[in-house]
């Protein structure tokens, strides 16, 4: 999670230098080299089956196509703590996926405690666009749906392969199209002179963010319950926020700590519900 806080943060600054597509395509590019080092640092360098490349390819698009692209959309038109609040409700979209994609039963509480934490993040998505959404909310409700999507397709792989090779294989199997959508952006855009920080960011959104954050993840939500794990994400605005602050300067007004400690309040009741239980399909 903490990999996983300064993603919005980084973005914002990479993306406004780089572009979403070649921000997306080179965090995966990053990812897909450091997994081949992984896989064979520990000798598991073994082509995965055809049913779990499918698998496979609905993670990696999923978790590094879709939510980083549309997430560097948002934040060139809001600054980063929004975007991060926004985020926020991804463990509700991960809890409902998870229940109807792998059968997981969940405790009354952990809903109703999930449903206010997105009741708590839409409505501080809706007074910061001065009563309304913006057309930002709608790219960052796409990130949303696609990191739920990721996620739960990832863990489901996860219990079959293992974390680290389910990260790897992803981000392998996606890096000649990243290749290719790198080469058409870096062609078509001047890129004016590159600030160290957009260069941090860049680095940071792909190892930290796709690569070291993304293989920890995934093992947590195969061992521990994609829909109970997957509620440590209500954590990232909080985070995410403090980094925006530090980092950025961005000035917080008084509904971000509010929103913040809410949906914090909201993950620590999900986290204490009992385990997750599989129906049997």
């Amino acid at each position: 999670m903490l990999c996983f806080s300064g993603t919005a943060p980084a973005t914002r600054v990479a993306a406004a230098v780089f572009g979403p597509a070649a921000l997306t395509a080179g965090r995966i590019l990053i990812a897909a080299a450091l997994g081949v080092l992984t896989l064979l640092i520990m000798r598991r360098w073994r082509w995965p089956e055809r049913p779990t490349i499918v698998g496979l390819l609905i993670a990696g698009t999923g978790q590094a196509v879709g939510y980083p692209l549309f997430l560097a959309l948002a934040v060139e038109r809001v600054p980063a703590y929004h975007g991060a609040v926004v985020i926020g409700l991804t463990p509700a979209a991960t809890a409902t996926l998870s229940a109807l994609r792998l059968g997981e039963r969940l405790r009354p509480r952990f809903w109703l405690a999930c449903l206010l934490g997105s009741a708590s993040v839409a409505a501080f998505a809706i007074a910061a666009g001065g009563g309304r959404l913006q057309v930002a909310d709608a790219w960052l409700v796409a990130a949303v749906l696609s990191a739920a999507i990721g996620y739960v397709e990832g863990a489901r792989v996860a219990r079959q392969i293992g974390g680290a090779e389910t990260l790897c294989w992803a981000m392998i199997l996606l890096a000649p199209a990243a290749a290719v959508v790198m080469v058409v952006s870096v062609s078509t855009r001047v890129f004016p002179p590159i600030p160290a920080q957009a260069w941090v960011g860049f680095g940071y959104a792909g190892v930290a963010s796709m690569f070291l954050g993304s293989v920890l993840w995934y093992r947590a939500l195969a061992v521990g319950g994609t829909a109970r794990i997957g509620q440590l994400n209500l954590a990232q605005p909080f985070l995410a926020i403090t980094w925006s602050s530090l980092l950025l300067g961005e000035e917080l007004g008084w509904a971000v700590p509010i929103t913040a400690a809410l949906v914090l309040a909201c993950m620590l009741v999900c986290l204490n519900s009992p385990s997750p239980r599989e129906s049997r399909r």
